[in-house]
């Protein structure tokens, strides 16, 4: 197991992952990936998005560099051989080395707008620092296990838990370090993951362990699809992967290649740029049994990230206005240029200036509409024309609507408005009009839409004409407090119809008078519901009427669902490998079944669960049980009962065949 562990440290752990920026100007896209362990040179290379103009040396890092990112203005990558994360400029220029130090054999770096994350694989943390280096926290999450992958998105930090001596998971914590899971996905769609990334709908993952796949799981942990994409041959071991706003990529590390698939996991294509570096020391057979020490980690491709395209904005007309986009990045002033994902689709919205009106779009978008999608598969340029609006009219029309279940009058200043009956007037251009809403004694003003908003008076300059609501509604029913709580020794959440209760993170909320709530308990894995408290009774869904303050518990037990792995028959011992959820107490009984003694005793076995864990359990053969295999086979029936602390008992029974002998050790 020894060597195992450090085949996965050294190669495993080299996957990177890293969304690339091109500086203003650049103008076609470019994939890049770092060269590691034994390849020649050690390196980040770079080639166009076909996978010609190939360059293995674009920057040197005799640091051996496992994991890459690339900001708007700067590329980190983490030297796992120096302990250090290095830095340069986006043309590969200012080269640092040790931008900072005495990392923990960092496997991969990460970014988000405002802090620098790597996986230190030998301390088992994740760094974070400052985008300038400063703040140094090399421990700020810890209890990570051999982490080979970290990934900054969406409010969270990823990264990658697994090892051959340990079990693999995908751990979760929010971006201040809060609310750590290092159990945030597990099962058998999570082996030994080398990289993660996501984008707004999904997490995806290399497994460098087992078959080569890279798997895939909604944002939230659910939905797991262990074999996504199959992504090489049989030991090709998937390792980078990124994703741009069409494509997946990923390097297979022991093949020398690189694979790209559509995100819906269709187009697969496992040597879309093969060979991809090159003076390599190729890995052969890296998961068949490990039987020698002189089994070589080689060289070969880890992490991989796509670059993107530039969207340049450009405004004419004898107008103004400004022109944004969504996603950001786009927000224009007189012309403006930036960088988007490969595939991307961006939307442009024009907004006119008071004396200016929206005209239309030219180049990559056309029509008069305020907004315009682009796609980005290439380099755009789109064309934004304003013009002056004509010289303003004698006034300008203020109407007045109400809306909602309520009753009120709205009324103005200079006068005009009295709505009641007179609900729209002319106005002067230029003028300010300020309106106010005052509702009916049965109701209550709740805002203001159109030209207003907000729930104050408002106040309405004419540079045109206008439209302003004001809603009213009904003074609402009395409602009263639902509070659930849980307890038991397992885990689980109550949900309610209608929405309100998620617990989960919102388990107190306030409902109308004489609302019906249908509470529904969901045990979660390794857990069971047995059943409700205070205000509801029973083991099924419940109805509460909330005609006045209520509190129900819901009582969750650990089910105890431990595993029996194998069992064997030995000379003198039966041996059980069995995997424990908790800690607790096991009992082992064998006896023996059929024509011959049936039921007779052949071994008992008691022994204490300190934690959760993986135990070999040995239950002894009596002297009757020795002497009789010396004259005939034993069939045998074997009863494991496992008692967790604070849970349910549950026994598993197997059977086996002692075989006739007298001598000699067996299984």
């Amino acid at each position: 197991m020894g060597l195992r562990r450090r085949l996965f440290l050294f190669v495993a752990a080299a996957a990177g992952l890293f969304v690339a920026a091109l500086p203003a100007g650049a103008s076609a896209g470019s994939l890049y990936w770092s060269n590691i362990n034994s390849a020649t040179p050690l390196s980040i290379g770079t080639s166009a998005l076909d996978g010609s103009a190939k360059n293995n040396s674009f920057i040197s890092a005799p640091g051996n560099p496992y994991g890459l990112f690339v900001t708007a203005d700067k590329i980190y990558w983490s030297n796992y051989g120096s302990a250090t994360i290095g830095r340069s400029n986006l043309d590969g220029s200012g080269v640092d080395q040790e931008f900072i130090t005495g990392t923990s054999r960092a496997a991969d770096v990460s970014a988000d707008a405002t802090h620098l994350y790597w996986a230190n694989s030998s301390s088992n943390s994740i760094g974070r620092s400052n985008l300038d280096g400063s703040g140094v926290n090399q421990r700020f999450i810890t209890g990570t296990v051999t982490a080979a992958t970290v990934w900054a998105s969406n409010g969270y930090i990823y990264w990658g838990n697994g090892s051959f001596s340990g079990n693999s998971s995908i751990g979760r914590a929010k971006l201040d370090g809060s609310g750590v899971n290092q159990n945030f996905i597990t099962g058998d769609g999570v082996r030994a993951p080398a990289t993660v990334v996501s984008n707004a709908n999904y997490l995806y993952w290399t497994n460098s362990a087992g078959p080569p796949t890279i798997s895939r799981a909604k944002l939230d942990g659910s939905g797991v699809e262990p074999n996504f994409i199959v992504a090489g041959p049989e030991g090709s071991l998937p390792n980078g992967l990124e994703i741009s706003g069409h494509y997946l990529y990923w390097t297979l590390f022991s093949s020398n290649s690189m694979g790209r698939a559509n995100l819906d996991g269709s187009g697969v294509n496992t040597t879309f740029i093969s060979p991809l570096s090159g003076g390599l020391s190729a890995l052969r057979a890296l998961y068949r049994p490990v039987r020698s020490a002189a089994v070589s980690a080689g060289g070969g491709p880890a992490s991989v990230a796509v670059s993107e395209y530039d969207l340049r904005v450009i405004k004419s007309g004898s107008g103004s206005g400004t022109v944004g986009s969504l996603p950001s990045g786009i927000n224009c002033g007189a012309q403006c240029t930036s960088a988007f994902w490969e595939a991307q689709e961006v939307t442009l919205t024009a907004t006119p200036s008071d004396d200016s009106t929206f005209a239309g779009w030219s180049g990559a978008c056309s029509g008069s509409a305020r907004s315009c999608t682009v796609m980005m598969t290439a380099t755009r340029t789109v064309t934004a024309t304003f013009t002056d609006l004509p010289p303003p009219p004698a006034s300008y029309l203020l109407s007045v609507s109400k809306s909602g279940s309520g009753a009120g009058t709205v009324s103005s200043t200079p006068t005009g408005i009295n709505c009641g009956s007179d609900c729209a007037q002319g106005f002067k251009p230029g003028a300010k009009v300020t309106l106010t809403a005052v509702p009916s004694n049965t109701s209550t003003f709740s805002g203001w839409g159109g030209a207003c908003s907000a729930s104050a008076s408002c106040t309405v300059t004419m540079s045109a004409a206008r439209s302003v609501t004001a809603r009213f509604n009904d003074v609402p029913k009395p409602s009263y407090g639902l509070t659930v709580t849980k307890s038991g020794s397992g885990l689980g959440t109550v949900t309610s119809t209608p929405a309100g209760i998620d617990c989960g993170p919102d388990c107190t909320q306030s409902f109308a008078d004489g609302t019906r709530l249908t509470l529904t308990p969901k045990a979660a894995d390794g857990a069971t519901f047995t059943g409700w408290r205070g205000d509801c009774s029973g083991s099924a869904s419940c109805t509460v009427a909330m005609t006045k303050s209520r509190t129900v518990e819901a009582v969750f037990q650990t089910s105890n669902d431990f595993r029996i792995l194998w069992t064997r028959p030995g000379y003198a011992v039966i041996r059980t490998l069995i995997w424990f959820p908790s800690a607790g107490r096991v009992t082992q009984k064998g006896v023996r079944v059929g024509l011959l003694r049936h039921g007779a005793t052949v071994c008992t076995r008691a022994q204490d669960v300190s934690r959760p864990s993986i135990l070999i359990i040995e239950c002894r053969l009596n002297a009757a049980t020795m002497l009789a295999r010396c004259l005939h086979p034993i069939p045998v029936q074997v009863k494991t009962t496992f008692t967790p602390l604070g849970g349910l008992t549950r026994t598993r029974t197997r059977y086996l065949l002692l075989r006739k002998t007298c001598g000699g050790i067996l299984g």
